[in-house]
C-alpha cells in the first residue's frame, strides 16, 4: 500500500459517496484521489468501488475493506 493516507481517503470517500468531495476535504486534486483508489484497487486485485458521473457505491470487497480501514485507523 502506498500511504496510510490512499486508507484515509477511501473511507472518506465512502463515507461522503464522492471522490471529488474526498478531494476538496483533503486539499488534493480528485485526479490524486482517483489515483489512489486505483492504486487501492491494484493491489487488493478487486474493485472496491463503483462510480459514475454522479454517484459513488462500495462494492462487497469495498465494504469489506472499509470496515477493516476503520478498524486499523482507530
Amino acid at each position: 500500500m502506498r500511504t496510510i493516507n490512499d486508507l484515509r481517503l477511501f473511507v472518506r470517500a465512502s463515507e461522503l459517496g464522492s471522490l471529488s468531495a474526498a478531494a476538496r476535504e483533503s486539499d488534493i486534486t480528485p485526479a490524486a484521489t482517483s489515483a489512489a483508489m486505483k492504486r487501492l484497487e491494484a493491489e487488493l486485485g478487486t474493485p472496491l468501488l463503483i462510480r459514475s458521473t454522479r454517484h459513488l457505491r462500495l462494492t462487497q470487497a469495498g465494504e469489506r475493506f472499509l470496515q477493516t480501514c476503520r478498524d486499523v485507523l482507530t
